[in-house]
């Protein structure tokens, strides 16, 4: 019966491997149209031979790939396959310092293609960031018998509609184990692949929140950009549907404070040119921070074309807005500036970060809908960047130990031998 079972749940992979791979050979040249999957395109397609590894650990953009280091940490002789779907989470991976750790982009979901990488990688364990659920690479695991870890797993419950909907299909490739970061993901990961396969482990942004020192002012490499004397603050992270929003607190922070210097990071590079337009437009002076050889002018706004120097940013501000908040897009991460001990603000849209908890609002994090409430708070005297960071760091203390939670998910794994 058992030995049955086996073979019709093999035949109905084989069958959806099919019609998936189908799909993927009508839909896959479309998903070149858009510039950012060009990039890496060689090996999206599967092109160039990946070392050996232990673990294969996928995550989409920059945000999973920083928490790669997290885990890693508690896996330390582990060879890794880190991968990722942006050039920006190349370039955080890149910046990982793991010993044996080899970063590259993830192949179109094709089984075909993740079945070859996974053949020449031969990893023991492959381990899914957050929401990084692919059924290609899933049906791969499961035709191989390596087994899948979802690691600070998080599920929307709009998501969840979709799942349901192919429930009795992922199922017959589900993962191993699933760590969630709150009972209502761990529960929704449960009715799609069952409630014995997940259970709460935490979020390991809260490992990385706060976790680093302050970086003073003599130290930061982009002191010399930010007037000493002037009011300097962040809009970070700023998503492209909210930025005729965002324009308008531009137009009231300058209203307000017309010597104060706004330093502006669109989420995402390919918004540099629309800032440019609605910036002169707006009849607002701006430079690119790449332009940039001293001061910035008081009343002016850096457009941040440079990834990865948002932090030392925050580190430099009075205050700092964090986008994607203000429109329904559920927030981007305002625990960073508070790293730096620099009290944020944000939009009423903060969904992606409701794992934080509701306190955080009552005094560390200011949220509203009003920009111009925004801009006054913005505008508004900061208090010691040390006392702030106490502060959050209090917070966050109780809440820690996901990514060791995490690691202890995947560890039990990597002794398994290749005929197991």
């Amino acid at each position: 019966m058992a030995q049955a079972s086996r073979r019709t749940s093999a035949a109905v992979r084989r069958a959806f491997n099919i019609l998936y791979t189908l799909v993927w050979c009508v839909a896959g040249p479309l998903v070149f149209l858009s510039p950012r999957m060009r990039q890496g395109w060689r090996q999206r397609l599967g092109f160039g031979r990946p070392e050996p590894c232990d673990i294969w650990i996928q995550g989409a953009s920059a945000g999973e790939c920083a928490l790669v280091a997290s885990i890693l940490e508690h896996v330390p002789h582990a060879r890794v396959l880190a991968t990722t779907c942006t050039s920006q989470g190349l370039e955080v991976l890149g910046k990982t310092a793991a010993p044996g750790l080899q970063a590259r982009m993830l192949p179109l979901d094709l089984p075909v293609l993740m079945g070859r990488m996974l053949d020449q990688a031969g990893p023991k364990v492959v381990a899914l960031l957050e929401t990084e659920i692919w059924p290609g690479l899933l049906m791969a695991c499961a035709a191989r018998g390596i087994p899948v870890v979802v690691v600070n797993a998080r599920m929307t419950p709009r998501s969840l509609a979709g799942y349901l909907f192919l429930r009795p299909l992922l199922r017959l490739c589900a993962p191993a184990r699933i760590g969630a970061i709150a009972t209502a993901d761990a529960r929704r990961f449960g009715l799609v692949f069952g409630p014995d396969r997940a259970l709460v482990t935490g979020n390991i942004k809260f490992d990385r929140a706060t976790g680093t020192d302050l970086l003073e002012r003599a130290a930061n490499p982009l002191a010399p950009l930010v007037p000493q004397d002037r009011a300097f603050l962040v809009l970070g992270s700023v998503r492209e549907q909210e930025e005729p929003a965002v324009l308008g607190l531009i137009r009231q922070l300058l209203a307000g404070d017309p010597d104060c210097v706004i330093g502006l990071f669109p989420r995402h590079m390919h918004r540099i040119a629309g800032w440019e337009s609605l910036l002169t437009q707006a009849r607002i002076p701006w430079t690119h921070r790449s332009a940039l050889t001293g001061a910035a002018e008081p009343g002016s706004v850096l457009l941040w074309d440079r990834f990865g120097e948002m932090n030392q940013a925050y580190a430099l501000a009075r205050r700092a807005f964090v986008g994607g908040s203000l429109a329904r897009l559920g927030g981007q991460n305002f625990l960073e500036p508070l790293a730096q001990g620099v009290l944020p603000c944000v939009g009423p849209h903060t969904r992606n970060f409701d794992w934080v908890g509701e306190d955080i609002f009552d005094g560390l994090v200011f949220r509203s809908a009003d920009i111009a409430e925004l801009a006054r708070t913005l505008l508004s005297p900061a208090p010691p960047r040390q006392e702030v960071h106490a502060r959050a760091r209090e917070y966050v203390r109780a809440r820690q130990g996901a990514s060791a939670a995490s690691a202890r998910l995947i560890r039990p794994f990597l002794s398994r031998s290749d005929h197991d």
